[in-house]
């Protein structure tokens, strides 16, 4: 049994059809991209396996438990954390209220001081800039603020929307490197992305959407480029 399992998943927004009939599976331990142009379906996926969007019909199971009734708060407390596209770094927070903020679950807050000290390990930036407010973080510090709000949760999966918008290429390759070593202390990733190389190059294995349907799935190092783009652009 896969750790998420996804079956003839419809989501709507309105009137409008956003998702048809996604059929996904995420093994435990496996870095998973998830990959598609804009308005293809990506962030919609995200927003309705973390409870912020209701499916019309499908289900999503999580351990074998369907979680597609739950609130958000109810999937947080299972072990699923998003970092969500565009940072939402509480602006009138410092580096560490931002953090604390991440390990509400009642588990987390039992382990919060070896949470963030993992955290600050992780991003040593973020320890430097501990007491500075959010808006005065740089982008990638931002970035790394929002994982590591996330982290503070104690997951065992992990969704990254967008891991690598508006930032610079360095910062990029730093962020994928904490994603690889987030994966390697035990956490299941999920990775919604643009950046079709960079995130296939991590994923073991890779779902690519085109409005709203799965066109493409497999093992990444047996996916051509040309299969891919045509995937991807759908031409």
């Amino acid at each position: 049994m896969a750790m998420l399992e996804i079956r003839n998943l419809d989501v709507y927004h309105g009137e409008s059809r956003a998702l048809t009939g996604i059929e996904l599976d995420v093994e435990k331990g496996q870095i998973v991209s998830i990959l598609g142009a804009n308005s293809a379906g990506k962030s919609t996926l995200l927003k309705t396996i973390s409870g912020l969007l209701k499916a019309r019909s499908g289900t999503i199971r999580f351990d074998g438990k369907r979680i597609d009734g739950l609130e958000p708060y109810e999937i947080v407390n299972l072990g699923i954390a998003l970092v969500p596209e565009g940072r939402k770094v509480f602006s009138s927070l410092t580096v560490q209220e931002n953090l604390l903020i991440g390990s509400f679950p009642a588990r987390a807050r039992k382990t919060r001081d070896e949470a963030i000290a993992s955290v600050f390990e992780l991003f040593p930036i973020l320890e430097m800039r501990r007491h500075q407010q959010g808006p005065n973080l740089s982008g990638g510090e931002q970035q790394m603020l929002s994982i590591g709000r996330a982290l503070m949760s104690q997951p065992r999966f992990i969704i990254f929307d967008e891991l690598s918008l508006g930032l610079t290429p360095l910062v990029v390759k730093d962020l994928y490197k904490a994603v690889k070593k987030i994966n390697r202390s035990g956490v299941t990733v999920v990775l919604v992305e643009q950046d079709v190389k960079r995130s296939l190059k991590v994923a073991d294995f890779a779902y690519i959407l085109q409005e709203g349907e799965v066109t493409l799935k497999g093992n990444p190092r047996f996916l051509s480029e040309e299969v891919v783009k045509k995937a991807y652009f759908g031409v």
